[in-house]
């Protein structure tokens, strides 16, 4: 009788404890970074970008200047979309396409412009940077949402 006993209390608590699924992390670290991140002023994130664009494509000073620039200009103009966010509900299919443009049309802008400052194997292993970070924030967004 205590094996049938200590036996269901075995069973009881094994799958009590597989129940238990594991729960998706919410922002954890990356999404206090990225709320610190957004806090800073626009010159402090361009040059936090240029810095890191530095260091991983060796700009020489020249070019960590006009990369700032661009970089600058950008994050200047990113507010005006940040400011004017609703909830994706409440914005209709043309507010929406229109939104969709004008932020593609100046990721278009400040790629052409590094594309002048950078040399061809920068801009190149820019360009894959760019896409590696992509597919790992994608990757990670398919683990969370299991």
């Amino acid at each position: 009788m205590k094996k049938v006993v200590m036996l269901m209390c075995l069973l009881m608590v094994s799958s009590y404890a597989f129940s238990q699924g594991r729960q998706p992390r919410k922002g954890g670290e990356r999404g206090k970074m990225i709320e610190k991140m957004q806090e800073l002023t626009p010159e402090q994130r361009a040059e936090l970008k240029t810095k890191r664009m530095t260091l991983s494509l060796d700009l020489t000073e020249n070019q960590q200047g006009q990369v700032k620039a661009v970089l600058l200009e950008a994050e200047n103009n990113r507010p005006k979309r940040d400011g004017e966010r609703k909830k994706r509900e409440d914005i209709s299919s043309e507010e929406f396409y229109q939104r969709s443009i004008e932020r593609l049309d100046s990721q278009i802008a400040v790629k052409a412009k590094l594309k002048e400052i950078l040399s061809e194997e920068q801009f190149e292993k820019f360009e894959k940077s760019r896409h590696r970070k992509r597919y790992h924030k994608m990757q990670r967004g398919m683990r969370q949402g299991r």
